[in-house]
């Protein structure tokens, strides 16, 4: 079976090679790391890890980096002499690692193409001891090799999508021979660990601790830097603020609908739109014009901006990288993305760390129980239309007693659920024992 995985892995290639081709012709993004996608690691990344226990941490993109932080740190706080080499999918998550995670990580890479040869080769450079893996990366080859060289893998915030369950299921023969290699499961729900054991992995090496995106804390932000955003993009005390984070295609049009409606009402209203995709900046900043507000780009302003005067603007287009979750701390209210359409949503708690109230719409998939924690505590709020999200900012704009109210309940939600990067944690270390 394995045979037929790599010849239909090749056939794909020869296939999507022109389509790739002229992505990283036209499209940087596809440029990066593409050396490393095929196994090529830079002789300076290997040298950080020479002679030295290797631990490769793996998330695929933003939210799964931010997610395994928490644990990167208090592993590497307790286990200084062990070298950390953490790798991402996505250029999106390689920048979040890099700016969030430097100070842990020892080397940086993007995670290798799922073809035998490349996958030995990487293995083979980087000796890992053991492999952490973050929520539902499945790659046969690689899981193989680790198997075929003694090298634990650890699942970490294991989740098991209902339409990942039916697939693995379907083809049941060979994934239950993947997930039969994997050391251990820590799973976020009772649910994905039965799912895990159904799919082949032993009951004993498997147990519930909970999801580590609870333990989620604030990025210190420099004040500084707080002072100058706060300075230039003219944001007063007593100025009302939307934040509407990690937004997709078709949620920005209801989003700046609504807000050009609240707006009436609260004129001292503003707006801080935060796209998921930095290919969308432009077309965003565009929307935004046609809709007759006014809209000044984040990377417009820095500490070392020259500008005339401070500038005040209806939106503030916030195209950086891995800022949002300071921003947050801005918000009067922060609406999270990706759940007006059919995406999926992100992390709900990066607001709820700042105590502020957090809504979203029904698109939820592997968020669905976070939002019902932060529902039952009263400090989330979810909405199906353009209807409800206007009644809802409302409530919440018109009524701060309300709005900090609900903050502080989103804040206790999350309290309530800490401890899963403890008993990751302490399975990480079982591993280590020599």
């Amino acid at each position: 079976m394995y045979l037929i995985y790599d010849i239909l892995l090749q056939i794909s290639l020869i296939l999507l090679m022109p389509y790739f081709i002229f992505k990283m012709i036209f499209a940087g993004k596809y440029r990066k790391g593409i050396l490393e996608r095929f196994g090529f690691i830079g002789e300076e990344k290997k040298r950080k890890l020479a002679d030295s226990r290797v631990v490769w941490f793996h998330a695929v993109s933003v939210g799964e980096v931010k997610a395994v932080l928490p644990l990167l740190k208090h592993f590497k706080e307790k286990h200084m002499d062990v070298k950390i080499v953490f790798s991402t999918v996505t250029s999106t998550g390689n920048a979040v690692a890099l700016k969030e995670g430097f100070q842990w990580i020892d080397s940086l890479v993007y995670f290798p193409l799922d073809f035998y040869w490349v996958a030995a080769r990487v293995i083979k450079k980087l000796k890992p001891k053991v492999f952490v893996v973050v929520e539902k990366e499945i790659w046969p080859n690689i899981l193989r090799l680790f198997k075929k060289n003694g090298i634990p893998v650890l699942v970490v915030n294991g989740i098991i999508s209902d339409r990942s369950f039916g697939r693995y299921r379907l083809f049941g023969f060979f994934f239950n021979r993947i997930f039969g290699s994997i050391s251990y499961f820590l799973s976020q729900t009772q649910q994905d660990n039965i799912r895990a054991i159904a799919l082949g992995v032993e009951p004993a090496k498997t147990s519930v601790a909970g999801n580590i995106k609870f333990d989620i804390s604030h990025v210190e932000w420099p004040p500084a830097e707080r002072d100058v955003f706060i300075r230039w993009f003219n944001i007063k005390n007593d100025d009302k603020i939307i934040i509407a984070g990690s937004t997709h295609a078709g949620e920005e049009e209801i989003i700046l609908d609504v807000f050009k409606r609240l707006k009436q009402e609260f004129p001292e209203l503003r707006l801080i739109l935060a796209p998921r995709r930095p290919e969308r900046f432009k077309d965003v900043e565009k929307l935004v014009s046609e809709k007759g507000l006014t809209v000044v780009r984040r990377t417009a302003v820095t500490p070392t901006s020259c500008l005339p005067s401070p500038t005040s603007h209806d939106v503030i287009l916030l195209d950086t990288i891995g800022e949002l979750s300071n921003i947050y701390s801005l918000a009067t209210v922060a609406f999270v993305g990706g759940t007006l359409v059919n995406i999926g949503g992100h992390n709900l708690l990066e607001p709820a760390v700042y105590k502020k109230p957090v809504i979203y719409g029904h698109y939820l998939k592997s968020y669905l129980e976070m939002a019902e924690m932060l529902e039952a505590a009263g400090g989330g709020i979810r909405v199906n239309n353009i209807k409800d999200l206007f009644e809802a900012l409302k409530k919440l704009l018109a009524d701060r007693a309300y709005a900090e109210k609900a903050g502080s309940a989103a804040y206790s939600a999350l309290e309530e659920n800490r401890g899963a990067t403890e008993k990751c944690l302490k399975v990480l270390e079982s591993f280590m024992v020599e």
